[in-house]
Formats: C-alpha cells, sequence, structure tokens
C-alpha cells in the first residue's frame, strides 16, 4: 500500500516538480529546517522543565501547556515539509534504511513526547512516582528525537 502511494506521490506533478527543480528542494529543505528548529526548541524546554533543569519558577503543566501550541505548530509544518521533501524522490527514500528508521523513530517519539506533553498540560494528578515516571518520559523522548535526527541526518549517506 505505502509502495503504491510512494510511487503515485513521484509522479505527481508536484513530485516531478521537485525532482526536476534545481530550487525546490532546497527550498522546501529550508523550510523543513525552520520548523524542526521550532519544534526541536519547544520539544527541549519542555523536556528540560519535566527534568527540572529549567523554568523552575513555572509549574510543569503551565510549561508544557503553553509549548503544546509550538510543538504541534513545528510537528505539522515539518511533517508537510518532509512530505514534501519525500515527493521529490519516493523511491530513494523508500528503500533508504535510514529514511525507514527515521520513520520509526518519528512516530514512537511523538507517541511518547505528546502522551507526557497533553497529559500534564491537562494535569494529571500528581501520585507517588508520578515525578520518576516523568523525568524516564523526558530522557526517552529527548533519545528518541536525537535518534530521529541522527537517522535522517544519515539518510544522505546510506
Amino acid at each position: 500500500m505505502l509502495l503504491l502511494l510512494s510511487h503515485w506521490l513521484g509522479r505527481t506533478h508536484l513530485g516531478v516538480y521537485i525532482r526536476d527543480s534545481s530550487y525546490a528542494f532546497p527550498a522546501i529543505e529550508i523550510v523543513h529546517l525552520l520548523f524542526l528548529a521550532v519544534f526541536g526548541g519547544a520539544i527541549l524546554l519542555v523536556d528540560l522543565r519535566f527534568l527540572n533543569l529549567g523554568f523552575k519558577t513555572q509549574s510543569v503543566s503551565a510549561v508544557a501547556r503553553e509549548l503544546l501550541p509550538v510543538t504541534v505548530g513545528g510537528v505539522i509544518g515539518m511533517f508537510l515539509s518532509g512530505l514534501l521533501m519525500y515527493a521529490g524522490g519516493t523511491m530513494r527514500y523508500y528503500h533508504n534504511p535510514a529514511f525507514q528508521a527515521k520513520m520509526a523513530f518519528f512516530v514512537i517519539a511523538l507517541i511518547v513526547h505528546f502522551a507526557l506533553q497533553v497529559g500534564v498540560a491537562r494535569g494529571l494528578p500528581e501520585r507517588e512516582g508520578t515525578g520518576r515516571l516523568l523525568k524516564a518520559g523526558a530522557v526517552a523522548s529527548l533519545l528518541l528525537w536525537f535518534s530521529v535526527g541522527f537517522a535522517g541526518r544519515v539518510i544522505g549517506y546510506v
């Protein structure tokens, strides 16, 4: 199914334009990296607060709640620009093991991070052990996002 979708996307006018243009892919990549900076910064700030390493004067739930629109906007922008980048080289990415690893880490990282951030933003009740669980989740989130970035960087070399 994904293979058929990839073939179709690569053959659309947009996919062909991005693949054949000298400027489209680099321009899209710049936008992707800008959204990555916004998203990555928000993730880092939230996880650092979860680890009690920043924003100590604000509650954990306030930081999670206030940065939620930034993280959501950043991930949407990254997803859309990433989809455009994928459209310009569907088969190259589809068969690339580093890209496959990046997408797997991306999905897991999204689930872990947003489960934590949304839960904390909604003010999950404090229970014994919640702080340790939150810190473990923040460490897992940071490791997963680092893995996404590392796999993304390796795509061009595989």
